[in-house]
């Protein structure tokens, strides 16, 4: 569909993009890491094009990151529909990618004593839709490392209350780090989006990163597409019906906080329910980026903790060390997938927005680590070829439920 057609039938397919999918948890034993560095072969590359015509993906880039070395590679069309070529230059919706981003700004305000990992969220805001006591009782650590109990995201408007009990198992939920996000705007008296940019995108240079739509993402933007090749936006599709409105309040979307998102999603989308989920900004899934600035982002997390994130060694070990285990060879950290294959620890983490597929990995230990961005939900048929080529390898996260 084209963006005249968004506010029409769109919206129901956004809604069932956006609530929880069921998957397989299954992770079956992967060969050895390879030790040769992480560079695309040439056959790896002149295969992509074919691939994604094979499997119906418009375009895709994806960055390798060799210690603070980032190359980028791009190929096909941003916008099919207006012939325009992904460049170095192009957004796409990061989706989840945008968690392990937010997770760096929050163990920041740990350092800075703004928040403390295990301090009860309910402690720092009283929230009206926050009445169950095991909700109130939720900490920053389990948000992180998805121990909340809560859904990825509800379905219906009403009280945010747990599927299981807080800290008992792994429940990935966008809603926590909704919820979160609410407290830090709390904490901080700050948009999230202000927070954002202060704590980890302009001490990293992520200058094409935001949260919310700009006005010149309307040059750069990927138009992202579902299984059938069907035009579908996501977040960029809801900032960019979104942006008159700010327009008229006098007031942009970088200044928004909660009561102001809510409010701009009753006047412009009174078809949707009111949930996180739906709006912008939103942590859990709004981040709009260029492949190139998430490879400065992976540079940081490759670091020993210092540079311009600056982290204390405590909380950098605490983001990378296991909190709850997913499988025998799965668990995760503080905003973080950890795979785990003999002496040799992982990051990674999947993003998926309905249109827009992505993945990183990381070896934090050798110091590099892949990006893949796609604009069509055929992604993960993509991305798994070029990241096990890279790497040498298959991942076990590949085969473990994604969202």
């Amino acid at each position: 569909m084209d963006r005249r057609e968004f506010a029409g039938g769109g919206l129901a397919a956004l809604a069932a993009m956006l609530l929880p999918q069921a998957g397989n948890r299954h992770a079956v034993p992967s060969a050895g890491l390879r030790s040769s560095p992480w560079t695309p072969r040439d056959m790896l590359l002149a295969e992509i094009p074919t691939l994604m015509e094979l499997a119906l993906v418009p375009g895709l880039a994806f960055a390798v990151v060799d210690g603070t070395r980032v190359s980028t590679y791009v190929f096909g069309q941003s916008r099919r529909e207006l012939l325009l070529d992904v460049t170095s230059d192009t957004e796409f919706e990061a989706a989840s990618l945008g968690k392990p981003v937010f997770a760096a700004a929050v163990l920041r305000l740990v350092d800075a004593g703004v928040l403390a990992l295990d301090r009860s969220l309910g402690s720092y805001a009283s929230l009206p839709d926050i009445t169950d006591p095991r909700t109130s009782a939720i900490t920053v650590r389990q948000v992180l490392s998805h121990t909340t109990g809560l859904p990825n995201w509800r379905q219906a408007p009403g009280p945010l209350v747990p599927d299981v009990d807080p800290g008992s198992r792994f429940t990935y939920s966008g809603e926590g780090m909704f919820y979160l996000q609410r407290v830090v705007e709390h904490v901080t008296g700050k948009p999230i989006e202000h927070v954002m940019r202060e704590q980890v995108l302009d001490p990293l240079g992520m200058t094409a990163s935001s949260l919310v739509w700009r006005h010149a993402f309307e040059q750069t933007m990927a138009t992202g597409y579902d299984e059938r090749g069907v035009a579908l936006e996501v977040y960029a599709g809801i900032g960019r019906r979104l942006e008159p409105l700010a327009g008229r309040w006098g007031r942009p979307m970088a200044d928004w906080r909660y009561a102001d998102a809510e409010r701009a999603l009753r006047e412009v989308f009174p078809q949707l329910p009111v949930l996180g989920q739906f709006m912008v900004p939103n942590v859990a899934g709004s981040l709009l980026t260029t492949v190139g600035d998430y490879g400065r982002f992976l540079i940081s997390m490759l670091s020993d903790g210092g540079g311009p994130l600056s982290l204390t060694p405590a909380t950098w070990r605490a983001m990378f060390t296991r909190q709850v285990d997913l499988n025998s060879a799965l668990s995760w950290g503080l905003g973080w997938g950890l795979e785990h294959e003999g002496d040799d620890d992982l990051i990674w983490h999947w993003g998926a927005n309905g249109s827009f597929r992505n993945f990183v990995l990381a070896d934090r230990r050798r110091r590099r680590a892949v990006v893949v961005l796609i604009n069509s939900a055929n992604g993960p048929k993509l991305y798994q070829r070029i990241i096990t080529s890279i790497t040498g390898r298959d991942h076990p996260a590949f085969l473990w439920f994604q969202v």
